[in-house]
């Protein structure tokens, strides 16, 4: 693994791969925050140099990953912005809530150890409660998209959108791993590491998507 990544990487393990009973596991009564990631996120090779989930949408707006500030998200949306942790373990979120097809959502926007979005997350809410700090979207915010991925999208769909997957683990998650070098506006070279994620249930219907960005020198 790239030693670009590893500096970012106990922030990432530290706020994403946690148990998902601590994390608002998909069969839990009660959403308590963003749901864990898969660990075979870390398994996906970069088979790709152009990100696909480098932004989303809630309706027009458009946020993108590490250039959208997350209180300017906040401010946008009406939401309440949460913090937890310190130093590069310090990790913000800000949770939307919405329809899709008749059915209810969440949405979840994670800064990790930045001032801007570094992370999107997109899934069902299914019969578990919202929290109260979700904000409600009005319809200008809808539908909400994490690339060019919404829930309920058949597979075949993704398929021509996206391409073929980086990777797939044993738990049905598919990965579009990108990695590209980029300069910056003093001149230094960055590589940019982009991860878009798809997961469907029985159907074969998009039921879970996230997306996340790491860029360091």
């Amino acid at each position: 693994m790239h030693p670009a990544f590893l500096s970012k990487l106990p922030a990432l393990l530290a706020g994403a791969l946690l148990p998902l009973a601590l994390a608002g596991g998909a069969h839990a009564e009660k959403i308590t925050g963003p749901f864990a990631y898969p660990t075979g996120l870390l398994d996906a090779p970069a088979t790709l140099t152009t990100p696909l989930g480098r932004d989303a949408r809630i309706g027009k707006p458009r946020i993108v990953l590490e250039s959208t500030r997350l209180e300017d998200l906040a401010a946008l949306t009406g939401a309440t912005r949460l913090s937890e942790g310190d130093g590069v373990f310090r990790r913000d979120t800000l949770c939307l809530t919405g329809t899709t097809h008749g059915k209810p959502m969440i949405v979840w926007f994670i800064a990790t150890d930045s001032d801007f979005v570094t992370e999107a997350q997109l899934e069902w809410a299914g019969e578990r409660t919202v929290p109260e700090i979700c904000r409600r979207l009005d319809a200008e915010h809808l539908p909400v998209q994490i690339g060019r991925i919404g829930l309920g999208m058949e597979s075949a769909l993704v398929n021509e959108l996206l391409g073929r997957a980086s990777y797939k683990d044993e738990a049905g998650w598919h990965y579009w791993f990108s990695q590209r070098f980029l300069r910056n506006k003093r001149g230094l070279q960055e590589l940019e590491l982009n991860w878009l994620a798809v997961h469907y249930d029985d159907d074969g219907l998009v039921d879970k998507t996230f997306s996340s960005q790491v860029t360091n020198l």
